[in-house]
């Protein structure tokens, strides 16, 4: 955007500049057409003076008005372009102008889109940071998780081994049980049968 103001300032003045030596031609030219119609004034002046006939000095006078009418075209003419360059002028800078006004509103563009991209970096900075800490949690809530593991894992095998014990002790319960009931079969067989009373 400022390459483009730099172009159409040195552009604008670069036409300035044109203008400026156009006009000082043209006016060179205008000064010059008048003063040779003066001149040519003069000289009809002096040979309406000098001049011995009056056929002379109707040809003289008409060769002085054809004269006086070329500069008088060549006076219009160069108005003429004068007045073509100064609309040329005029359009470049409207033009110039135009360039200038769309590389400000371009240069505002970038502006909110150079405000809205440091937002969003300051907003991706924040999720950041909470995308850090989420980790530091997740990683103290892992730690956490692993030590239940270990411990239900302990506990799982405090429990395998009491089972065991459990086990062990039912089958001691269980053969003393049988034990007991063999004695109890043997006491009821040794003891003697009742007598009976006549």
């Amino acid at each position: 955007m400022a390459g483009l103001a730099i172009i159409g300032w040195a552009l604008a003045a670069f036409l300035w500049s044109q203008d400026a030596q156009t006009r000082s031609q043209m006016t060179d030219s205008l000064n010059a057409a008048e003063k040779a119609r003066e001149s040519l004034a003069a000289d009809l002046q002096n040979l309406q003076k000098v001049a011995g006939t009056a056929a002379d000095l109707k040809a003289q006078a008409t060769q002085a008005e054809k004269t006086l009418s070329e500069a008088a075209a060549a006076r219009a003419s160069a108005q003429n372009e004068l007045a073509d360059l100064t609309k040329q002028i005029g359009d470049a800078k409207l033009a110039i102008s135009g360039a200038q006004e769309e590389a400000s509103a371009k240069s505002r563009d970038l502006q909110a889109v150079d405000a809205r991209l440091k937002d969003e970096n300051d907003r991706m900075a924040g999720l950041q940071s909470q995308d850090q800490a989420l980790s530091a949690d997740q990683v103290r809530l892992q730690g956490q998780v692993d030590a239940a593991h270990a411990a239900l894992a302990d506990a799982q095998n405090q429990t395998a081994a009491a089972q065991k014990q459990l086990e062990t002790l039912q089958n001691q319960i269980n053969s003393a049980t049988a034990e007991l009931t063999t004695l109890q079969s043997q006491i009821r067989e040794a003891k003697p049968p009742a007598s009976t009373t006549p």
